[in-house]
């Protein structure tokens, strides 16, 4: 991919960062190698070219390995990163500081409280490995957020195809990973 070169180094920190943390606090596996840390932002960043609207909502940021990279390749859009979790949220504040990230906001909260009174706003909600995908199309079918895109395995998308009938969707494949999808489900009806 071509990045600038800030952002490549900004990248490299936070794996550097990840790893270095990850000593004290488990934010990722112990066994995870550097290509697979490298494998993982690049699925993210496939993630790019699909984000329509200003504000990102990383739903469950976990170690912030959908968030970080989207808010550092984007740092004119909002990023909202909502983690529940008091450790893992602690590192995702500790990380945006680091890494020097203005459009970045962590959100110590479950995604039903950061959503909570925030209708018909005009997200894009990103997410990989949520417990309940269907519970986040929910908030597509509301009009709560404006898309939805998923990086998750076939089977599951499979799971969701009731749910997610009369939305708009679109499968990617994943390079180099026969069962993972990128899914983008978006609610195209009008506003009444």
């Amino acid at each position: 991919m071509d990045r600038p070169e800030l952002t490549d180094k900004t990248i490299r920190l936070f794996i550097s960062t990840l790893k270095e943390y990850s000593k004290k606090i488990n934010i990722i596996s112990k066994g995870i190698t550097e290509e697979q840390l490298n494998a993982l932002i690049e699925e993210t960043i496939l993630l790019e070219k699909h984000i329509s609207e200003s504000t990102i909502v990383d739903a469950g940021s976990g170690n912030g390995i959908l968030g970080i990279p989207i808010a550092i390749i984007n740092p004119d859009k909002k990023i909202f990163l909502i983690e529940p979790r008091k450790k893992k949220s602690e590192f995702l504040s500790y990380v945006i500081k680091k890494l020097d990230l203005k459009n970045t906001e962590v959100i110590r909260s479950g995604i039903e409280e950061f959503l909570k009174g925030r209708q018909k706003r005009k997200f894009t909600m990103i997410a990989r490995g949520f417990p309940d995908n269907i519970k986040l199309v929910i908030y597509v079918k509301k009009k709560i957020v404006k898309e939805l895109l998923l990086i998750t395995s076939l089977d599951k998308i499979k799971k969701m195809t009731k749910g997610i009938e009369k939305l708009r969707q679109n499968i990617y494949n994943v390079p180099f990973r026969d069962n993972l999808k990128i899914i983008h489900i978006a609610n195209v009806s009008r506003e009444t």
